[in-house]
Parts: C-alpha cells; sequence; structure tokens
C-alpha cells in the first residue's frame, strides 16, 4: 500500500474535487458506467453541491494521495429501498495507483457508512460483465451476486450488468 494515502468524506466544500474526479471517471470508462461524460459534464454545480451535502441519503468519499485526489466512491440509499438498502457506486481509482489494495479503503468506508445507518440491512453493488476487477473486489468484501439484467452502458453498449448484495445485519 502507498503510504501517503487516506480515505475522507467529502464535505460541502469538496465539491468541485467531486465533480472533477467523477467526470475524469466518467471520461475514461464510460464502457463500465450507467452514463456518460456528455451526461454528466452537463449538470450544474447545484447537482454536485447537493449530492454531497445530502449527508442522510448518502455518503461520498474521495482517496487521496497526500493532499491530492486520486479516487473516489460513493453510497446512497436506494430510492426504491431507502428503509433498509444502500448502493455502493462510483467506485474509481486513477491508473497509476490502481494494484495496491486501496479498493479496500473505498469499500470499507462505504460498508462503514452503510452500517451505520438505521435500519439498513443489505448493501448492493454491480459492474458489468466481464469488468473482472470489481467482480473481484466485490467478492473479496463479501459480496454474492443476486441478478443480472440487460442495461445500456455509457457508451451506448448493452451488456449483462450483475447485482451484488452483502448483507450487514
Amino acid at each position: 500500500m502507498i503510504a501517503n494515502v487516506s480515505i475522507k468524506r467529502f464535505g460541502e466544500d469538496d465539491w468541485q474535487g467531486f465533480k472533477e474526479i467523477r467526470l475524469e471517471s466518467v471520461r475514461l470508462h464510460n464502457d463500465v458506467l450507467g452514463t456518460s461524460y456528455a451526461i454528466e459534464s452537463n449538470k450544474k454545480d447545484a447537482y454536485w453541491k447537493d449530492i454531497i451535502s445530502d449527508i442522510c441519503n448518502c455518503a461520498v468519499f474521495g482517496l487521496y494521495d497526500e493532499e491530492k485526489i486520486i479516487g473516489l466512491t460513493s453510497v446512497f440509499r436506494h430510492r426504491d429501498h431507502v428503509e433498509n438498502t444502500t448502493i455502493l457506486c462510483m467506485v474509481y481509482i486513477r491508473e497509476e495507483y490502481r494494484g495496491n489494495s486501496l479498493s479496500d479503503l473505498l469499500f470499507k468506508a462505504s460498508i462503514d457508512w452503510s452500517k451505520s445507518q438505521e435500519g439498513i440491512t443489505r448493501i448492493w453493488v454491480g459492474h458489468r460483465a466481464g469488468n473482472e476487477i470489481s467482480r473481484r473486489a466485490n467478492q473479496r468484501h463479501g459480496f454474492a451476486v443476486i441478478s443480472n439484467e440487460d442495461m445500456t452502458f455509457g457508451n451506448g453498449e448493452t451488456d449483462t450488468h450483475y447485482t451484488y448484495e452483502l448483507k450487514i445485519k
């Protein structure tokens, strides 16, 4: 593991850093994300501010190498199952930092936040077919596949999307 790497929850003043790293992830990896750079980059600044200020329904974490943002993750209360389910999403680490088990920090932060939320009993996470890095990370943290369905990804391609679940209570 890299010595100077840490994770912290984005606060209201961190919205620009959040926006920048999220847009980078979407621009580089729309083949595995459910959105595109064109869609995300057109969102108003209020959108980015609102996400990280919704402290009751979500948490967004930045991964830092000293003061430099090198990754992110987020966890949201599921809009259809808000009473008992969170969704871990937006997991991204800059390429030059991959292969150092840093995703463990992102998963741990999201899982810990979910466990701290009243009523939450499960966490869902998903990935596109063939995304073995994501699959291994999910399973390393105890997630088990519960379903799959066709989904159109940010690059316009349709492929299988797998959903995993981790029961936490």
